[in-house]
């Protein structure tokens, strides 16, 4: 691919534009030529003053990046992105590969509260050249024959797994309708953040009044517009909150505090990483660094378990002891390279070919890579790639977010606490922030809500799904009987059903049972925790990983009100 013939003007225009210092080391000049000569063979330069310039114009708000664009040198002195990927030795063709016919696009996070203002400036500065794109909703296996039964008769709230005969609805007309909806498009919404900035006047009839372009991510890249995405992120905020002066590269590589609070998985509150999953796996592989907490976030992804099972993951699970293990996308990138002697750009061809599973380009580099020693493992691991995985930039920028978070929760709880009762919206019930808040010294009227220190909890709890009182809700209690089984009542915090492979239905419950103190527990059944506030049962303890749970066959759900006066 030839440099376009003011090729010289336009890198002067790019180097122009960097904030920050080229480092002097060796590895960084090089890295930078290679950049720079793809963005101008590909004619990108605009696109990344572009995204300078919305920078600029958004220069009082705090931004992170999220996806690949940590991996670019260039996004890095261009201070899009405050990821050094030479620091984190992060290879650039995830993000720019001139061999790929799709065009990159940088995600930027804002506080999740400040996305529309972003927006609207934008807006106002290239009237009529930019706009939000669309996302189609498309007709799937399941809203298709909803639909499908609807046309032909069907009225009311169809139950989840209802029969067309049931509705006196003809059973072959209804499933060559339901055929012909699969695909089609379903409704027309906002995409989460993508928007355009074109260099001409977009069509009017291609806008609505909302400023919406009436095309999706894939009509956009088919047309060769970049995208840059205006994202939310509720965990930035509910950091800015509780400090907006220490940027995440500030937050100390290790902190004995942080540490001991990720290793205790006491991580409720801290937004993108407080789920029972994430808990577990921290107490698990026991964080000592931030490079520690950023590896566990790409390591509790399906792709970072794929062909190896989790327990080897948490048995040695050091980035040193997994080096021929795939945990980020960039591993998969580094192992086709060095298994068939390609470049990084080729390699992350083939990385695609595995993720979209294009069986063509797989056959393709089977017969390079010859035979070798657990040839079949490895294209196993590599098929494990269409699952959902993070590229070593994006892992970095969560994993200094959460650090981050957690530093503040184990060195300012009370501030903590204030903020992510404003901003962390997770899977928990109500109760279950607060009652944290609570625990370290927060009145809930003076946060602001309701005065119902006079009613019980109980009643405070069937009203608002929270109570005010320090006390923990009484009757729910952990009791060991005999050898390692116990019996238990817990308040429901969290739930969660998954059907395996073999058909059989387990669901994992999180309930408290006394203030800071939960139980994990894995009921061997469907069990509807979403109609029920307590669980009751009996099971075994049990150690997994560090983590310790009760294995349980006869849970039984209660309302709260029946439970108390049962």
């Amino acid at each position: 691919m030839k440099l376009p013939n003011d090729a010289e003007a336009q890198l002067n225009r790019l180097l122009g534009a960097f904030i920050r210092q080229i480092p002097e080391a060796p590895e960084y000049r090089d890295r930078l030529a290679e950049e720079c000569e793809i963005i101008l063979q590909l004619r990108f330069v605009d696109y990344f003053l572009t995204i300078c310039d919305v920078l600029t114009l958004t220069a009082d708000i705090p931004h992170m990046t999220r996806g690949s664009a940590g991996s670019s040198l260039v996004c890095y002195l261009l201070g899009i992105t405050d990821v050094d990927p030479i620091r984190w030795q992060i290879p650039v063709a995830r993000f720019l590969n001139p061999l790929r016919d799709d065009l990159p696009d940088v995600d930027i996070d804002f506080p999740h509260w400040q996305q529309d203002t972003v927006m609207q400036r934008v807006f106002a500065k290239w009237p009529g050249r930019s706009a939000r794109i669309s996302n189609y909703v498309l007709y799937k296996e399941r809203s298709a024959r909803r639909e499908a039964a609807r046309r032909l008769g069907a009225s009311g709230k169809l139950p989840r797994n209802f029969k067309y005969e049931d509705y006196d609805i003809d059973k072959e007309e209804a499933m060559r309708l339901e055929k012909k909806l699969l695909g089609k498009k379903r409704s027309i919404s906002k995409h989460c953040g993508g928007i355009v900035i074109l260099q001409h006047k977009l069509p009017k009839s291609l806008i609505n009044q909302d400023n919406q372009l009436m095309l999706d991510k894939r009509e956009v890249e088919d047309l060769e517009h970049l995208k840059i995405d205006i994202l939310a992120n509720r965990g930035l905020s509910q950091l800015l909150e509780i400090d907006s002066d220490t940027p995440l590269e500030a937050y100390p590589e290790q902190d004995f505090e942080t540490s001991q609070l990720l290793c205790r998985g006491d991580v409720l509150g801290v937004t993108q990483a407080e789920s029972p999953a994430m808990r577990r796996l921290f107490q698990a592989i026991q964080p000592q660094s931030k490079s520690d907490c950023v590896f566990a976030t790409a390591l509790i992804r399906p792709v970072a378990t794929t062909g190896r099972q989790k327990a080897a993951f948490f048995h040695d699970w050091t980035e040193q002891a997994l080096e021929d293990t795939i945990v980020y996308e960039d591993d998969a990138i580094r192992k086709i390279a060095g298994l068939i002697g390609c470049d990084m750009y080729e390699a992350d061809m083939y990385r695609r070919a595995f993720a979209k599973r294009d069986e063509e380009r797989v056959m393709e580099f089977m017969g390079r890579m010859g035979e070798c020693e657990d040839k079949d493992r490895i294209i196993q691991e590599l098929y494990g790639l269409g699952n959902f995985g993070l590229c070593r930039a994006h892992a970095v920028n969560l994993g200094r977010l959460i650090l981050a978070l957690a530093y503040q929760k184990a060195h300012n709880p009370k501030a903590f606490w204030r903020a992510a009762l404003k901003h962390c919206v997770g899977s928990y019930r109500r109760w279950v922030h607060k009652t944290e808040a609570k625990n370290v010294g927060w009145d809930l009227r003076d946060l602001g809500y309701e005065n119902g220190i006079t009613s019980t909890p109980q009643a405070q709890y069937r009203k608002h799904g929270y109570w005010t009182q320090p006390e923990f809700m009484p009757g729910m209690f952990v009791q060991e009987t005999w050898g390692d089984r116990v019996n238990f009542a817990g308040l429901i915090a969290n739930g969660r059903t998954f059907r395996g492979e073999s058909g059989r239905y387990v669901t994992f419950v999180t309930a408290g049972i006394a203030n800071g103190e939960y139980l994990d527990i894995t009921v061997k059944k469907p069990f509807s925790h979403k109609d029920h506030d307590v669980i009751v049962g009996s099971g075994k303890i049990r150690m997994n990983n560090g983590s310790r749970y009760i294995e349980c066959y006869d849970a039984q759900g209660y309302r709260l009100e029946r439970y108390v006066n049962q």
